[in-house]
């Protein structure tokens, strides 16, 4: 739980994925078991494998059955940033996801002005499909652009 609650207050990481006014880590955790209980979107720690530290989080969202397709997002610890952290995450998940749960797509998505996440996505073999305009909640009451990329289960 101390991880998770040094990830909701994380300025880099709420810049991002804002928590949820009420949200505490104890919170956080439950509405992931949920998520997972339901098939709605498994929840993963991304770990050192050798030491079992928590560098960061990668979960699906938003998983369809019958369009065989979900959506993924992560984010990862100050000390964890530039470490490749991130994009092996990705992998590992996505590799998953075609196999495990027989997904024919994954998105993911980010603020066009999140240039690491952009370039997570570009290492992963997640192309960029295009603009969704207004897309994410920004800050106060505004909307802000998000990149659109995916993989399907097709991509080399």
């Amino acid at each position: 739980m101390d991880v998770v609650g040094k990830a909701l207050a994380d300025p880099e990481i709420g810049r991002w994925a804002p928590p949820s006014a009420d949200e505490d880590a104890p919170s956080w955790l439950a509405r992931r078991e949920q998520r997972w209980a339901t098939g709605w979107g498994p929840s993963f720690a991304v770990t050192d494998a050798v030491t079992g530290e928590v560098f960061g989080h990668i979960a699906l969202k938003h998983v369809d059955p019958q369009l065989r397709s979900a959506e993924i997002g992560y984010w990862t610890l100050p000390d964890a940033r530039g470490l490749g952290v991130a994009r092996h995450g990705l992998g590992a998940v996505t590799r998953w996801a075609f196999g495990a749960l027989d997904l024919h797509r994954v998105e993911l998505r980010h603020s066009v002005v999140n240039e690491a996440s952009c370039a997570v996505a570009r290492a992963g073999g997640y192309a960029l499909e295009g603009v969704m305009r207004g897309y994410l909640p920004g800050p106060e009451t505004g909307f802000l652009d998000a990149h659109l990329h995916a993989r399907i289960a097709s991509d080399a």
